[in-house]
C-alpha cells in the first residue's frame, strides 16, 4: 500500500472502530499565587496562641494536646501548668527524633516558639476574661466555634510554613512526612490518641476528667478533617516560598 493510503487508513481506523484518540493529559495548574512561606508562618505564630484563648475561655473543653499537660498540672500541681506542657512536648520531639531517626536542629527554635506562645496564650486568656466574661451556654459555644476555627486555618498556615513551629504542631506535621501518610489522618489519630491518654491519665490519678469536655471530643474528631479540608482549597489557589535558611 503507498504511503499516503496507509496514512488515510491509519487516520479512518479509529473513525471505524468507534475509539477515541486519546491525547496526554493537562499537567495540572500551577497556584495563581505565591506567598513567602515566612507571611504563613507569621499568620500561624500571632493567631494560633488567640484560637487557644478562645477555645479555652468558651470552658467547653480544651483541644487534646493542650488538656494532657493540663491534667498532669491538675494530678501535680507543685509542677507548673506551663513546665508540664514543656515536659509533654519535649516527649512528643523525643518520639519524632525515633521514626525520623535524625535530630533536627530547627527543634530548638519550636521550643523558643512555644515559650513565646505560651505568654500569648496567659495574654490573651487574661483580656478575654475581663472584657468577654462567659455568661450563657450560647455565648459559650459561640466563643468555641470561633476559637475552633481561627485555630483550624492557623494549622493549616503551620503546615504549609515550612519554619519551626511549636512542638505541639510539628509533631503531626513532621510525621505525616516521616510515615508517608495524609496529614489530616496523622492528626486525627494524634487528637484521639492524646484524648484517650489524658482520660486515662485523669481517671487514674484523680478520678476526674480534667480538661475533657464535648469541646475536647469535638476537637479530636474534626480538627484534623477540618485542616485537611483547608489544605485542599487552599493548595489549589496557593502556594508558599521560604526565603529564611531555616
Amino acid at each position: 500500500m503507498p504511503p499516503d493510503a496507509e496514512r488515510a487508513a491509519d487516520e479512518l481506523e479509529p473513525a471505524l472502530t468507534g475509539e477515541a484518540a486519546i491525547e496526554p493529559a493537562a499537567p495540572a495548574a500551577a497556584p495563581s499565587l505565591v506567598l513567602p512561606a515566612e507571611l504563613a508562618w507569621a499568620v500561624y505564630f500571632l493567631f494560633i496562641p488567640l484560637g487557644v484563648a478562645a477555645m479555652a475561655h468558651a470552658n467547653m473543653g480544651l483541644v487534646p494536646a493542650a488538656a494532657l499537660p493540663f491534667a498532669l498540672n491538675a494530678i501535680a500541681p507543685q509542677v507548673s501548668y506551663g513546665v508540664w506542657y514543656v515536659v509533654f512536648q519535649v516527649g512528643l520531639i523525643a518520639i519524632l527524633c525515633a521514626v525520623r531517626r535524625t535530630l533536627d536542629w530547627r527543634y530548638l527554635i519550636s521550643f523558643a516558639v512555644c515559650a513565646v506562645g505560651g505568654a500569648l496564650i496567659d495574654f490573651n486568656g487574661a483580656w478575654m476574661n475581663d472584657l468577654f466574661p462567659v455568661d450563657s451556654l450560647g455565648l459559650s459555644c459561640l466563643r468555641f466555634a470561633v476559637g475552633f476555627a481561627i485555630v483550624a486555618v492557623t494549622v493549616y498556615f503551620c503546615t504549609r510554613c515550612q519554619l519551626p513551629v511549636m512542638p505541639i504542631d510539628t509533631f503531626p506535621r513532621d510525621l505525616c512526612a516521616a510515615i508517608d501518610h495524609p496529614y489530616a489522618r496523622v492528626k486525627v489519630w494524634f487528637d484521639v490518641i492524646t484524648l484517650l491518654v489524658t482520660c486515662a491519665i485523669g481517671l487514674v490519678g484523680g478520678g476526674a476528667l480534667f480538661g475533657i469536655n464535648v469541646g475536647t471530643v469535638v476537637s479530636a474528631l474534626l480538627m484534623g478533617r477540618s485542616v485537611g479540608f483547608i489544605q485542599c482549597i487552599m493548595d489549589k489557589r496557593v502556594a508558599y516560598r521560604k526565603h529564611l535558611p531555616l
